[in-house]
């Protein structure tokens, strides 16, 4: 049995490098916002939310204070361990080399871990780099691809 999806819509702006909430037109000029029957704002979620440093992560910047980690509040509260975002923001001043490139697949698929279990399917994930800097996150499944651009050094 497929899964079922049913979300707020969320979309994603390369050109912005930011996410929102997505209006369909209702008539009157008035909008609605759609709902997402795709695993797409799961995805973006998991991808665009910063998760929380492990002990033995280099912060980038080498801050040492109480917020240098970040990660989401809740963490502590998710069953089994579980952790919600990616840790692609470690990234931030990383050398452009395949070490960088195969961290971020990593990163990638690590985040989007939770997701797989959870609706029981298979996410395949990659990562590119696309121009100077600019690493590009793609992750496959259920008929959606999404792509997001990961800045380095």
């Amino acid at each position: 049995m497929a899964p079922t999806f049913s979300n707020v819509g969320l979309g994603y702006s390369p050109t912005l490098g930011m996410v929102d909430l997505v209006v369909g037109a209702a008539g009157n000029g008035r909008g609605r916002v759609d709902l997402d029957q795709t695993a797409a704002t799961s995805l973006l979620v998991a991808l665009g939310s910063d998760r929380r440093a492990n002990p033995d992560d280099r912060i980038p910047g080498g801050r040492t204070d109480i917020f240098a980690k970040r990660g989401w509040v809740c963490d502590p509260l998710m069953p089994d361990g579980q952790r919600l975002g990616a840790r692609t923001w470690l990234l931030e001043d990383a050398k452009q080399n395949e070490v960088t490139r195969v961290m971020c697949a990593d990163y990638t698929a690590e985040a989007v871990e939770s997701v797989a279990d959870y609706f029981g399917i298979t996410i395949d994930t990659a990562a590119a780099w696309i121009a100077a800097g600019v690493l590009q996150a793609t992750v496959t499944t259920e008929g959606t691809t999404l792509a997001v651009q990961v800045p380095t050094a």
